[in-house]
């Protein structure tokens, strides 16, 4: 079975070249992280959390960089996520073709 298991997420990760990240990712408001992060060729998405006790509107905003730490795309949006809840966001045409090596900063205002 575990042999199985090893052989079908091999054959997902061919399939389906994204990353999914289980890490929690800080933005630049300690109430505010983002997990769940993925990204496929041009998009990448995930869920904005709301650890805090009142309600984010704001802007919403990524960078993407690459393995030297150059920005190599951006994008922003209006978001809002209710009090200890979250909600999911996807960027769309950002450059993200790299995702293993690429690195993403998110920050809100």
């Amino acid at each position: 079975m575990k042999h199985r298991n090893r052989m079908i997420a091999a054959i997902a990760g061919l399939l389906f070249p994204a990353l999914v990240c289980a890490e929690t990712l800080k933005t630049n408001n300690p109430e505010l992280v983002v997990k769940r992060v993925y990204c496929v060729d041009y998009n990448i998405g995930g869920v904005l959390v709301n650890k805090g006790g009142q309600p984010f509107r704001g802007s919403f905003s990524v960078a993407v960089k690459d393995e030297e730490g150059d920005v190599v795309g951006r994008n922003k949006m209006r978001l809002r996520v209710g009090a200890e809840n979250g909600a999911r966001f996807s960027f769309h045409y950002i450059n993200t073709l790299d995702c293993r090596k690429q690195k993403f900063e998110f920050q809100v205002e």
